[in-house]
């Protein structure tokens, strides 16, 4: 869904692809595979992050201590995007790229926020 939004702005937005050089978000496909990418790669961090804190391999404080720090980084990245788009190149791009811009980083957010709850969740293998 993010993907399909971000590959199908208005007019101005396809303009602002072309200045910006947003190649990789120009069609469904190429945008499909940013987005996939970039989430794919977050939970693959994020779950290395809660198996090493299960096999206590890492300690709980300081595995929670990472995925609140990434967690405030997406979340500064949503206001930046939110921002962003009330300025006036990006405001006028069309709803659809603006959804799909603020749809993906509440993706990682969620994503982020759920490696955190595992984390929580996880006890001691040792009592």
């Amino acid at each position: 869904m993010d993907a399909f939004l971000i590959s199908n702005p208005n007019l101005l937005g396809k303009l602002g692809f072309v200045i910006y050089k947003f190649s990789y978000l120009r069609t469904f496909p190429r945008a499909l595979l940013t987005v996939s990418i970039v989430v794919g790669v977050l939970f693959i961090i994020t779950q290395s992050v809660v198996w090493l804190s299960k096999k206590e391999w890492l300690p709980k404080k300081l595995s929670v201590s990472v995925l609140v720090f990434v967690l405030l980084l997406f979340v500064l990245i949503w206001v930046k995007t939110a921002y962003d788009f009330q300025s006036w190149s990006y405001g006028h791009s069309g709803l659809k790229l603006k959804y799909g811009a603020y749809l993906l980083p509440f993706i990682l957010i969620v994503v982020t926020a759920s490696g955190l709850f595992q984390v929580f969740k996880s006890k001691p293998r040792f009592s």
